[in-house]
C-alpha cells in the first residue's frame, strides 16, 4: 500500500509540475527574450509596435498630390483635412529657369509663402518650416512659374497627424 501511495504522489507530483511547466514554456512572453541586433519597427492594421512590443501609436498620413507640372503658370490644387496639418512637399525642377511658387490657402485667401528652386534642383519643404503648429485645414493652391519660361517639374506631397511621420 505504501508504494502504490508514493507512487500516485511522485505521479501527481509530475503530472502537476507538467501541468504548470509545459503551457509556461508554451506560452512564455516574448518580452522576456529580446535581440539587441533586431531594432525594426513593424505594423499591423491597428497598431504600429516596436520589437520590445511596445505601442507608438498608429502614424497617419494621407497624400495630397503626385504632379507633373507642364506648362507657363500650372496650378495645383489639393484640400487639406482637419488634424493633418504636418505638411512635407517635394519638388523637382527640370526647368532650366529657377522655378518659383507660391502657396495659398484659397479658404481665406491668404498667401503662406512664396519659394524658389534653383535649374536642376530639388527642393523640400516641410510644414515645421516656419508653421511649427502645421498648416490649416481647407483648400490650398500652388501656382508655378519659371520667369515666362515653360515649367517642366514634378511635384508631390503629403499630409499627417505629427510632424514625426513626415
Amino acid at each position: 500500500m505504501k508504494k502504490n501511495k508514493l507512487f500516485l504522489v511522485s505521479a501527481l507530483s509530475v503530472s502537476l509540475l507538467g501541468a504548470v511547466a509545459i503551457p509556461s514554456a508554451i506560452f512564455a512572453d516574448s518580452d522576456a527574450v529580446t535581440d539587441s541586433a533586431n531594432t525594426s519597427t513593424y505594423a499591423t492594421q491597428d497598431e504600429v509596435k516596436t520589437p520590445d512590443n511596445h505601442d507608438v501609436s498608429l502614424f497617419r498620413t494621407k497624400d495630397l498630390f503626385n504632379v507633373n507640372l507642364d506648362g507657363k503658370s500650372p496650378l495645383t490644387e489639393f484640400s487639406i483635412s482637419p488634424g493633418y496639418g504636418h505638411v512635407k512637399l517635394r519638388v523637382k525642377n527640370n526647368t532650366k529657369a529657377t522655378l518659383t511658387f507660391t502657396l495659398k490657402h484659397v479658404d481665406s485667401g491668404k498667401d503662406y509663402f512664396t519659394k524658389y528652386v534653383g535649374a536642376g534642383d530639388t527642393f523640400n519643404w516641410y510644414s515645421t518650416d516656419g508653421f511649427s503648429s502645421g498648416l490649416r485645414s481647407g483648400n490650398y493652391e500652388i501656382q508655378w512659374r519659371a520667369g515666362g519660361a515653360y515649367v517642366d517639374a514634378s511635384a508631390w506631397a503629403i499630409s499627417a497627424t505629427n510632424p514625426d511621420e513626415l
